[in-house]
């Protein structure tokens, strides 16, 4: 009864009702005109067909396109109404201007403030060069030597660390997650904030509403800000059919004075920090990058930041916030970007896939959720036929039990084509990341699924060669120790009942 109560009286819930209310008024008219059937069957029909061909004609990827077009043609009305409001990516010129804002905020901001920033025609390997120039063409991320790496295959040995280099900032804090909650690790956090601030630091709070929507107060903002914290929540939640209500910041980063940062998996809650126990051992990872290697993250948090908050907090002085202290040496190169739903270059994916498609011995992945689109399944399906050492990582308790079932129909093909997959058997793997051929890794806030590729603001940090490499591939060994493999003939182990509702779910897939 107690849940029940606070799912009634949640700020979801009575955005859910709002947006409910406004597509009932929408249906009322085509459901009080029923009388008419043959006439309103048969234009419902035709408009389905003109809508599900409009949607074909898209250049959105093709399970996304059949996702909506099934929509459209089994739920007529509704599916146009949904479809126009939150599938339709042509934009209002609001939104477009909004868009080009976000866009100009990276010609007025993205400089290279180091001067240290490494060319890319330098790189020695032929593949690094090539996904280098990619990323730094379409996410304008530079590459980065002159930096120190720590790398954390658990979170929580991290927590220390982060609240040493909170408590040595010196100029600036600026923080951003997805999700923030209530508990040990967000009030020692707070509680340092409020301290930096009061001692004139500028302290700048960046989180998503959506994420935080059952963990803090809708005017938690407020809160921090009489704390001295200039604190703003992206892209905020209200009660009407909005295209935007789909873009969220998944993105997780803990930048101080420009010279470190702090990322990975985690989220400011308990749970990743393995203080809180809720779907068994949470592995997670997290890394601190200092040096010159730490400007692309400041970058990305300056832009974004802008683009969400009010004109009394937007940062000028962009040159202000570069790294002030490098590293004389370092053992390998760093190339960290961000990834928009703003644009139509779809950099996280990319990535991966340039990775996949140039391993020439083994490929190896962790993620909470495996939601393929065909050019990923394709990708990991080719390499592993191809005789590269293909491995998948994803949990064996899960967060959340639909996901999970969609996560394991997408093991059927996999592994009956040679990909290797295991379930973390202690409990919720939720580090994103990707290692190959002891050259090259990704660690960041990207999942393989539909969300994070194409509707979330992600961030990740390329790692060309160097002992971050081996570190991640440590990692990903002892984890390997601690799974279960799932067999080739795993189709076979599933019910057919279940077979049949996985298949079912995973048409509206791209759509979760």
């Amino acid at each position: 009864m107690g849940r029940l109560i606070k799912i009634l009286t949640s700020r979801l819930f009575f955005c859910v009702l709002g947006i409910s209310l406004q597509l009932a008024f929408i249906l009322v008219p085509y459901i009080m005109l029923r009388e008419y059937y043959v006439i309103i069957d048969s234009a419902t029909g035709l408009i389905s067909a003109i809508v599900a061909l409009f949607i074909f004609c898209r250049d959105d990827p093709l399970e996304y396109r059949v996702s909506w077009i099934m929509l459209v043609l089994i739920f007529p009305v509704f599916g146009w109404t949904i479809y126009l409001f939150f599938g339709n990516k042509k934009q209002n010129e609001k939104e477009r201007l909004q868009k080009r804002n976000y866009q100009k905020l990276i010609h007025d901001i993205w400089e290279d403030e180091t001067s240290r920033a490494r060319s890319v025609d330098s790189m020695k390997d032929p593949d690094d060069r090539v996904l280098a120039r990619y990323i730094q063409r379409h996410s304008n991320a530079m590459v980065y030597a002159n930096s120190d790496v720590i790398y954390y295959p658990q979170s929580d040995r991290a927590w220390q660390p982060l609240l040493d280099a909170l408590e040595k900032a010196e100029k600036f804090i600026f923080i951003e997650f997805f999700i923030l909650d209530k508990g040990q690790v967000l009030s020692k956090v707070i509680e340092i904030l409020e301290r930096k601030a009061s001692q004139g630091l500028r302290v700048c709070l960046l989180y998503d509403d959506i994420g935080c929507m059952f963990t803090l107060p809708s005017n938690y903002y407020k809160t921090l800000r009489k704390k001295g914290i200039e604190a703003v929540k992206f892209n905020p939640v209200r009660p009407r059919l909005n295209p935007r209500l789909s873009y969220r910041d998944h993105r997780k980063m803990c930048i101080i004075d420009g010279n470190t940062v702090i990322s990975g998996g985690l989220n400011m809650a308990d749970e990743y920090f393995n203080k809180s126990i809720r779907f068994g051992h949470w592995k997670d990872n997290s890394f601190i990058i200092k040096g010159d290697g730490v400007w692309n993250y400041t970058l990305m948090f300056m832009q974004l930041w802008n683009f969400s908050c009010p004109n009394e907090y937007i940062i000028r002085d962009y040159a202000k916030y570069a790294p002030d202290c490098s590293i004389s040496s370092s053992d390998g190169l760093i190339q960290s970007y961000g990834d928009s739903p703003l644009d139509s270059d779809c950099v996280a994916e990319n990535s991966y896939l340039k990775i996949i498609g140039n391993a020439q011995e083994y490929v190896w992945i962790s993620t909470p959720y495996l939601i393929l689109d065909s050019a990923m399944r394709q990708a990991l399906i080719l390499a592993a036929k191809s005789d590269i050492d293909v491995r998948i990582i994803t949990p064996a308790i899960p967060d959340k039990k639909a996901i999970f079932e969609l996560t394991r129909s997408n093991y059927y093909q996999l592994v009956e084509s040679g990909v290797k997959i295991y379930e973390y058997l202690p409990g919720f793997i939720h580090a994103k990341m990707v290692v190959s051929d002891d050259k090259r890794a990704i660690l960041g806030t990207t999942n393989m699924n539909f969300r994070s590729f194409f509707l979330d603001f992600e961030c990740a940090t390329v790692f060309y060669g160097g002992k971050t490499v081996m570190d991640v591939k440590k990692d990903f060994q002892r984890t390997f120790e601690r799974c279960r493999i799932i067999p080739a003939d795993y189709r076979n182990s599933v019910s057919r009942f279940r077979r049949v509702f996985r298949g079912a779910v995973s048409v509206f897939e791209p759509l979760l």
